[in-house]
């Protein structure tokens, strides 16, 4: 299969796998059959809550499913299970573990202005641009492909910190800089530092300088 096809793959793989196995919008993303915890029966309970969980779920595993370093999942599944702590103690408190839900999810889509960038953004075709936030930074994949015959590929992952709408991208002390145009656009532009990263991390005459955007899920 060709890189080109390889990528297509990939892209859709990432964007429609979660919808297809998914379960029903008002079900919990958990099998509430085996529902252990008070709180785990309290979303159950609650179709708004189990609404909630349905909607994090899919953000999550698609956040996760657009990162391939396995030191970078774990960081990520370990923020999870960090989180899923905090959820457990709000108990059977509806209103405590709803506000927690809708927290993550913001934090998670990049909805909240303290997490803009968070989220996968896609160049069609080409490729994605995805990050993915713990703490004050992001953990960052790059992946890109020639959308033509398939000459060349990028492939790189990192960390970020944000400054106002840009972020500094650190990939194996190499950094560039990447800017959040608007709330679905984000634009690497064609600069020196970029091109350097592209030298190392793609082949020849490869970029991942593009105007990536927003992936959006369908409610």
């Amino acid at each position: 299969m060709s890189t080109v096809a390889c990528m297509s793959a990939f892209l859709v793989t990432l964007l429609l796998s979660i919808s297809v196995n998914a379960a029903p919008r008002e079900q919990a993303s958990f099998d509430c059959r085996k529902a252990a915890s008070v709180c785990e029966r309290t979303i159950c309970a609650n179709t708004a809550l189990s609404r909630l969980d349905f909607q994090l779920g899919r953000t999550w595993e698609t956040l996760l499913a657009a990162f391939i370093d396995s030191a970078q999942k774990t960081q990520m599944k370990q923020d999870q299970r960090t989180w899923i702590v905090r959820r457990e103690k709000c108990g059977g408190d509806a209103n405590c573990i709803g506000k927690l839900y809708r927290d993550r999810l913001s934090t998670l889509d990049g909805s909240d202005q303290a997490h803009r960038f968070s989220g996968v953004y896609e160049v069609k075709d080409t490729g994605l641009f995805a990050l993915y936030p713990i703490g004050n930074r992001y953990l960052v994949h790059v992946q890109t492909a020639d959308p033509g015959d398939g000459r060349w590929e990028c492939d790189l992952t990192g960390e970020a910190e944000a400054s106002g709408d840009d972020l500094e991208i650190n990939v194996a002390g190499l950094l560039f800089p990447v800017r959040l145009q608007d709330s679905e656009t984000l634009v690497v532009s064609d600069a020196d530092s970029v091109s350097a990263v592209s030298r190392q991390f793609c082949g020849l005459n490869g970029t991942f300088a593009f105007s990536y955007l927003r992936v959006r899920l369908k409610p």
